[in-house]
């Protein structure tokens, strides 16, 4: 089992080791000066002494003193210093020459360093005592009275003892020792706490941001971290930084779900599928083989929506989703491309073996009964085929043509299969006149914005509009479900969105609707290739006061979030730091639409208005709405109730607490005049 310790006890530890440390350096290095105190000061002090002593007894016997009083003088000099004694002994030529002293005789006789002396070696010695003795050598000047010596020998050797306490270290010594012990002392502490610091946090810290490196640049969630450290702390950030990403990895792996899949039946989505289909243009090439593409529309599916209700059309289309899988080989590509709207990819398999498949799928389909609620419904769908390269040598081709022959299947009345040959153009011609009368009302500027008047329940003043495209055809006009599922399909949507938000901004400066916030549902397509943040912050900086960032809100539909979420989380990130808000439209549509309020920083949810038109005579409508408005007031979101077309409808939404209401009861779209 691992120990930890914390970084508190890590310091108090380096300090006491410190200090310890410093007191065995105090120590050794007191030694140390003991012993050169008494290898050198003892021997300086010792030959002054000597020195001293020896100038005296010279002086006195130049003088002609006897030896009685040449004792007297040395008895004298060590009255000086009670602690010290001094005495002088005459070596055998002095002895010779001025007569023996029987003790001096005897020391030199017994006393080894004595008689080591009179040979001319000085000679220090002792511990708790030092002894030094200074042999005499005869100079030229002497050899008047000593007649019988000559020069370099020894007349005598003068011995001087003291304790080692009477020792004096010079003032510069001691500096110095200071110094040293000083200087030693912070290298080792400085050492310690380097050696400490680097191994337990410099290090760990290196080796965190090494993974952390490798996992951005492998883009590796599955990593975790792992270090050598005895620190808690750093284990403490070892373990919440591995929780971080095990939340991390959860939440990546479910958005690179909902970016690739769809949520409510867990197939790919258009995105994926177009992506599988690239690829599987290039396989073909390659092996020189052929492919079959299958769209899939599901018949009379809003008689189902309408007269069950969007949960059942839910559960309605996961069932379809487990009778075309469990009819397809684990090689073909399954996809949901649209609210009721499937396609699929049989790899290596040509237009007959496909147009089987495909019967198989279909009949499977119609004799299989989908049990709903205390109902049973059969169902049906018309299918398309494209055959690659046949009907197209790229991905374009091959969705025109799978589609084309999708439309086929249903002119002909539904529940059948139908290919689109090349001299087919039917099909193609309707969809183009329908581009064209697009191309030529936005190119003939007749793309205008109406308004439908959002509500305050409580005040019952205007709070806002919801901005709409329509298009002018003669003295009519034409509503936005007449002609932008086409305007989709062709790529004329981010066009129209343009201008949409473009003239409604401009209406908002020139009614001087500044206190209105304005609506507006742009696609994702729009959001991901235009230039729409440009266009509202210049429309804020028209405001009369000077003051940004207020007054506009885009709407998001949950049938084009799913297809990218996380490219549209960052979208939404970016244009709120400009003050631009968010609303979840049709909220309540589907069974995804709760995970959307996780994931997605809107301000409002929109309330489908499937559920609010019949809460006066639908219980279990007006539960639905009650808990749709608990929920988002919980997540701080406020609410709006579409299709509010009457009074007593009215009244139930002020109950429930909903905070913005729109609906013919208040007023049709109409335009700003």
């Amino acid at each position: 089992m691992n120990s930890y310790t914390t970084y508190k006890r890590l310091i108090a530890k380096t300090v006491i080791v410190s200090l310890l440390a410093s007191l065995a350096i105090a120590f050794v290095y007191g030694i140390f000066i003991k012993k050169r105190a008494i290898d050198d000061l003892a021997r300086v002090d010792a030959r002054k002494t000597s020195r001293l002593a020896f100038e005296a007894l010279y002086s006195a016997m130049e003088k002609g003193w006897s030896k009685e009083e040449l004792d007297s003088i040395i008895v004298r000099l060590n009255d000086v210093e009670p602690n010290m004694r001094i005495n002088a002994y005459r070596s055998p030529i002095v002895a010779e020459l001025f007569g023996e002293r029987e003790n001096d005789k005897k020391i030199r006789e017994h006393d080894p360093m004595v008689a080591s002396a009179m040979k001319g070696e000085e000679i220090l010695a002792g511990d708790d005592e030092i002894r030094y003795l200074y042999p005499i050598e005869v100079k030229q000047e002497c050899l008047s009275c000593h007649t019988n010596a000559k020069v370099g020998d020894i007349n005598g050797v003068i011995d001087v003892r003291f304790p080692v306490a009477n020792l004096k270290i010079s003032l510069t010594t001691m500096i110095n020792s200071f110094i040293i012990f000083f200087v030693s002392f912070t290298i080792i502490i400085f050492a310690i706490l380097y050696y400490k610091l680097n191994a337990l946090l410099v290090q760990p810290i290196k080796q965190f941001i090494v993974m952390i490196q490798d996992i951005i640049s492998n883009n590796d969630m599955a990593k975790r971290i792992s270090l050598k450290t005895k620190i808690l702390e750093v284990k403490n950030i070892e373990n919440y930084f591995n929780k971080m990403l095990d939340s991390i990895q959860d939440y990546y792996e479910k958005l690179q779900e909902l970016s690739d899949r769809d949520y409510l039946t867990g197939l790919y989505n258009r995105r994926k599928f177009e992506e599988f289909l690239t690829y599987e243009v290039k396989r073909s090439v390659r092996h020189r083989h052929k492919f079959t593409v299958l769209m899939i529309d599901l018949d009379n599916f809003k008689y189902i929506n309408d007269t069950y209700g969007h949960a059942s059309g839910d559960l309605v289309l996961k069932e379809v989703t487990n009778i075309f899988g469990s009819n397809l080989r684990n090689a073909d590509i399954l996809a949901r491309i649209g609210g009721d709207e499937f396609a699929v990819i049989l790899p290596e398999t040509s237009y007959e073996n496909g147009y089987a498949v495909v019967e198989k799928l279909r009949s499977s389909l119609e004799i299989t009964p989908i049990s709903l609620m205390f109902d049973q419904v059969s169902l049906t769908a018309s299918f398309g085929i494209a055959e690659y390269p046949e009907q197209g040598e790229n991905i374009e081709s091959l969705l025109t043509g799978s589609d084309l022959a999708m439309y086929k299947a249903k002119r002909a009345g539904k529940n059948t299969i139908a290919r689109a040959d090349q001299s087919d153009q039917e099909m193609a011609s309707e969809i183009q006149k329908k581009g064209e009368f697009l191309r030529r009302a936005i190119d003939e500027d007749r793309v205008e914005p109406f308004v439908q008047p959002i509500y305050d329940v409580k005040s019952g003043t205007i709070f806002g509009y919801e901005v709409l495209a329509r298009i002018r055809d003669g003295k009519r006009f034409m509503a936005a479900g007449q002609f932008i599922e086409v305007a989709e399909s062709l790529g004329f949507a981010p066009k129209i969105d343009q201008i949409i938000l473009t003239k409604g901004l401009l209406a908002r400066e020139e009614k001087g609707l500044w206190d209105k916030r304005f609506f507006f549902n742009l696609s994702t397509k729009s959001l991901f290739g235009g230039d729409y943040v440009d266009v509202i912050k210049a429309h804020y900086g028209r405001y009369p006061q000077g003051i940004e960032n207020t007054g506009v809100t885009i709407e998001i539909l949950e049938r084009e979030a799913i297809h990218n979420v996380n490219g549209l989380m960052d979208i939404i990130e970016e244009m709120k730091k400009v003050g631009i808000t968010f609303a979840l439209d049709d909220f309540g549509s589907g069974f995804s639409s709760f995970v959307y309020l996780k994931y997605f920083d809107t301000d409002y949810v929109k309330i489908d208005g499937e559920f609010v038109k019949n809460i006066v005579v639908n219980e279990k409508d007006r539960i639905f709405v009650k808990h749709i408005h608990q929920i988002a007031k919980e997540f701080g979101k406020k609410t709006i109730a579409e299709y509010v077309e009457d009074k007593e409808t009215l009244d139930i939404l002020k109950e429930i607490g909903v905070d913005y209401a729109q609906g013919f009861h208040y007023g049709q779209p109409h335009q700003l005049v």
